[in-house]
């Protein structure tokens, strides 16, 4: 009695520390990803204030350009107006020449007859040719100023050079602002992609399918391999049972006298699979918790199962202690391993009324278990 105490004991021991190491690494993954994703806001928070402040620049930009527009259509307009009061004044002196030039045929009649008259009364009268010269002096004559030099017209080059220059800045203010954000989203499109893989790894699980070289279709296969773990005769032996790979070993030389010492497993069932030599397989949930069930292959609602078996364990009259396991149904085997040479043994496990609540349970007979993922 007291054998099957310690044995239960140290089962129960191995279990809790299991699962107190599980939640570590649970509470780790949990950690590193809360702290993932305070950088994706932090990241986010900070391309709304990059985005907000292109958009105050750009506004303002806008705003000095129709600034600038409406100045130089203003000045335009006024050159315009200008241009249309020189053509005025152009068309007046074309006018004014015209009329001084115009001279009738009776003009040049009298003109030709009345030259030697004139010469005549000159030469007579020094006085008069000094009267004719004074009052051809005081006539009045036309005198039209020259616009063909527009102050304004440098003005308006140096404003429309501003507009083009102003509507450059904009557009590169543009391009930057454009490129900036691009590589911003790419960034957050970036850490979203990582922190969907860390949360997408952050609920997955690991379990062993014992009695299986390979998964159920629910999860992904990290490695198979054969059970092993200590010799059954060993008092100080190790309790749990491990999956051992077939290949990439990496084994190193021992210089010490003192050590542990690792065996294969064997069904020890008295049926078809006696003696030979149990397979397993290492998988990876897509859920983030999974659990093993005895004496039941249901699992609880909103539970899925992995996969169903029976409850295996050690021997209670050996020396070294074990602890229980749910072997696949299909209790899969490594061919060509028939041959008894023990080392970590499986039995099935059988129901004892007593301490055990009978009913539900009954005495004597075979337990079963499931392995169920949530």
């Amino acid at each position: 009695m007291s054998l099957a105490v310690l044995f239960l004991l140290t089962a129960l021991t191995v279990c809790v520390l299991a699962g107190v190491e599980q939640q570590r690494l649970h509470d780790d993954g949990c950690a590193n990803l809360e702290e993932k994703m305070d950088n994706i806001v932090d990241q986010m928070k900070e391309l709304k204030d990059i985005v907000k402040t292109h958009k105050l620049v750009i506004s303002k930009m806008k705003i000095l350009e129709e600034t600038v527009k409406k100045q130089a259509e203003l000045i335009e307009s006024i050159l315009s107006e200008k241009h249309q009061r020189v053509a005025e004044k152009q068309s007046m002196k074309t006018s004014v020449k015209s009329h001084q030039t115009f001279r009738s045929p009776e003009d040049d009649i009298l003109s030709t007859d009345g030259l030697a008259n004139e010469k005549d009364a000159l030469h007579q009268s020094p006085q008069l040719g000094e009267e004719i010269l004074g009052s051809e002096k005081q006539k009045p004559g036309v005198f039209v100023r020259s616009d063909d030099s527009d102050p304004l017209l440098p003005v308006v080059t140096q404003l429309t050079q501003k507009v083009s220059e102003v509507s450059a800045g904009l557009q590169a203010l543009k391009d930057e602002v454009d490129t900036n954000l691009q590589a911003l989203r790419n960034e957050v499109r970036a850490g979203q992609r990582e922190l969907k893989t860390e949360v997408s790894e952050a609920s997955t699980s690991v379990f062993v399918r014992w009695g299986s070289s390979s998964c159920p279709e629910s999860a992904v296969l990290v490695y198979s391999g054969e059970v092993g773990g200590s010799s059954y005769t060993a008092t100080g032996a190790a309790a749990n049972y491990l999956c051992l790979p077939l290949s990439n070993l990496t084994l190193m030389n021992i210089s010490v006298s003192t050590f542990a010492l690792l065996y294969g497993g064997e069904y020890e069932t008295g049926d078809e699979h006696q003696e030979k030599d149990p397979l397993c397989a290492v998988c990876r949930s897509s859920r983030a918790n999974n659990v093993m069930i005895p004496a039941t292959t249901v699992c609880p609602a909103g539970w899925t199962s992995e996969y169903s078996g029976w409850l295996m364990g050690g021997n209670p009259p050996h020396n070294a202690a074990s602890e229980f396991i749910c072997v696949d149904f299909l209790m899969e085997e490594r061919i060509a391993s028939e041959e008894n040479l023990n080392g970590k043994l499986l039995f099935y496990t059988s129901t004892l009324c007593g301490s055990l609540p009978c009913p539900p349970y009954v005495s004597g007979k075979r337990v079963t278990c499931v392995v169920c993922s949530k």
